[in-house]
């Protein structure tokens, strides 16, 4: 949750008070309003997924960013407005919400394994599903499309990370201590109390953040093991060296890329991904700043729905 963007010292400062007292912690309760199955994988253990097949057509998968509290919440806007004209799925990825937690290494391989094996073996659409993923599961679902583009037959990235000139990275402090247990979880713990999730949160929202989403976040950073998918991701391990060549310049589907303000993205080479890569369309959704559909749902969906009604693949 942009975390990389503070000093180690100032977050302790900040936070540290509140993250001292003991957590009290109840079930988590589902993340949307929707049928809850699990998928077994050797690489990723048990993930979680909602889902909704009652419409018909060609099948929408959701998959949410990665975060210090990311979870399926953070789509339910779009599950919610998709799921009386499309099957709709909602994967929580590995090491978040009511997927497994595990002790386990935490890398891009493991995230782009879990959605490919999402695409092959649960959805199963002939000729691929539509992807909508958000900021650095953009990522993740783009290596798949370059990797297998028979599982994915378009792509909406909302707010991607790796389009900056500048690579992201983690702090020589945080990627240390990121990998020490105990310390680490005790680092999460200052980075993931209630008022700087809600701090975080904010930043992503123009105006005040959904209490929903805030209230769910807040939940899911109590579970066991929370802290070790994030601590990968502040740690930098989940990110793909030049995403921007590796990844975007090379997708072999049809994509929609939505973007405005993002606190922790920039985009400063969008243009020149677009002309680079032909099926590459840009979308500007304002005012948002990384959760258009959020805030500018109606303007998020006619955007999206016009993109796929224009597909002639």
């Amino acid at each position: 949750m942009g975390a990389r963007a503070m000093s180690l010292d100032a977050v302790v400062g900040r936070f540290a008070p509140s993250a001292l007292r003991k957590a009290e912690r109840a079930p988590l309760a589902p993340a949307l309003d929707a049928e809850i199955r699990h998928v077994d994988t050797w690489s990723a253990g048990r993930l979680a997924y909602y889902v909704d097949t009652r419409a018909t057509g060609r099948p929408v998968v959701l998959l949410h960013a990665i975060d210090a509290a990311a979870s399926s919440k953070e789509v339910a806007p779009l599950f919610d407005a998709l799921r009386a004209e499309r099957p709709v799925y909602a994967l929580d990825l590995p090491g978040f919400g009511l997927s497994e937690r595990t002790d386990r290494a935490y890398d891009r391989e493991l995230y782009r394994a879990a959605v490919r094996r999402f695409l092959t073996d649960v959805v199963r659409e002939p000729g691929g599903a539509d992807v909508i993923a958000l900021s650095l599961s953009s990522e993740f679902a783009a290596a798949v499309a370059c990797e297998e583009m028979s599982l994915v037959h378009t792509l909406v990235l909302v707010s991607p990370t790796g389009l900056g000139r500048e690579a992201p990275g983690a702090s020589l402090v945080l990627r240390a201590v990121s990998h020490v247990p105990h310390v680490a979880e005790a680092l999460y713990r200052v980075l993931a109390t209630p008022p700087s999730i809600r701090w975080f949160l904010k930043k992503n929202f123009v105006g005040a953040p959904d209490p929903g989403l805030v209230d769910y976040a807040i939940r899911t950073s109590k579970e066991p093991g929370a802290h070790r998918a994030p601590l990968a991701f502040i740690a930098g391990d989940l990110f793909t060296e030049d995403a921007f060549q590796r990844l975007y310049a090379r997708l072999p589907v049809p994509t929609l890329v939505l973007y405005d303000r993002d606190p922790h993205a920039r985009f400063d080479r969008l243009d020149e991904l677009a002309q680079q890569n032909a099926r590459v369309e840009v979308a500007r959704v304002s005012p948002t700043r990384g959760l258009p559909h959020f805030e500018q749902l109606d303007a998020t969906l006619e955007v999206v729905r016009r993109f796929w009604t224009q597909d002639p693949w």
